[in-house]
């Protein structure tokens, strides 16, 4: 069985932004025209969500000329924004359909070379690295923490983007349409910014125990998979499941105080 490790997870990374810009790099350096093409789709289907929103209030103001003198006057007016609001929305129909697909083929390409690149790395460790680590955290380094990886790029990421021009789409037309309305609203942001990021400041913390609990979890099943036979010489079985409850009951806590402030 592997050395005395005292189950506790692995160190935290000390450079987030270094870590994220190293990974965008690695991205970059093999699906480059991949993620610029996906980039162009995001723009435009946030601007295709964006513009058919907006044509809703000239559907609105149509409708109410034509209750006010009759729909065979406003008839061409009305087919001609319906037809608009169709375009863009099939636009943004194809074009997340596009990047969804290429992320998809992005995503797994990634991992698959992030995993023969972690299997190439672990090659060249010392003997004391396996002794001093459970295999069951170092699975989980394949496992969950590669599963959240892809959830970063297949989701978050396009969905981070999205949002931040969407956000930047609708700014413009609330300052075209009113000023001081659009200060109102930002005074609301600002607090809500304030809320979140004190919540979410929690949340990602205990997302990261959780990561770290998962590994202890999986670890010691491994371990105590592996040495069954010795556990069972020094009738050491009640001591076990003990020892599991215990870091299994701190997984469940790590999980619902992560997805609670999430």
């Amino acid at each position: 069985m592997p050395g005395p490790r005292g189950f506790k997870g692995g160190p935290k990374a000390k450079n987030t932004k270094g870590t994220l810009l190293r990974l965008f790099k690695f991205l970059f350096k093999y699906y480059k025209t991949y993620l610029i093409i996906v980039a162009v789709c995001i723009l435009l289907s946030a601007l295709a969500g964006t513009v058919s929103s907006l044509f809703l209030n000239q559907l609105l103001l149509v409708i109410g000329d034509g209750i006010n003198t009759g729909f065979n006057s406003v008839s061409g007016r009305l087919m001609q924004v319906i037809g608009l609001m169709i375009g863009f929305y099939a636009l943004g129909v194809i074009t997340t359909f596009i990047y969804s697909q290429l992320m998809a083929v992005v995503t797994q390409g990634f991992l698959n070379k992030m995993r023969q690149n972690m299997f190439g790395s672990m090659q060249s460790l010392p003997i004391k690295y396996f002794d001093t680590h459970t295999h069951g955290d170092i699975m989980s380094y394949y496992t969950n923490d590669i599963d959240t990886l892809r959830q970063l790029i297949s989701q978050s990421i396009p969905q981070l983007l999205t949002s931040f021009l969407t956000i930047v789409a609708l700014l413009c037309y609330m300052l075209f349409l009113s000023v001081w309305m659009t200060l109102v609203v930002f005074l609301g942001v600002f607090a809500m910014t304030m809320v979140t990021k004190k919540i979410g400041g929690n949340s990602a913390r205990y997302f990261i125990k959780q990561q770290k609990a998962i590994g202890v979890v999986e670890g010691y099943i491994e371990e105590m998979m592996n040495g069954q036979k010795v556990v069972q010489v020094f009738c050491h079985e009640e001591e076990s499941k003990k020892d599991f409850d215990k870091i299994n009951e701190q997984l469940f806590k790590d999980a619902e105080s992560a997805n609670i402030f999430a």
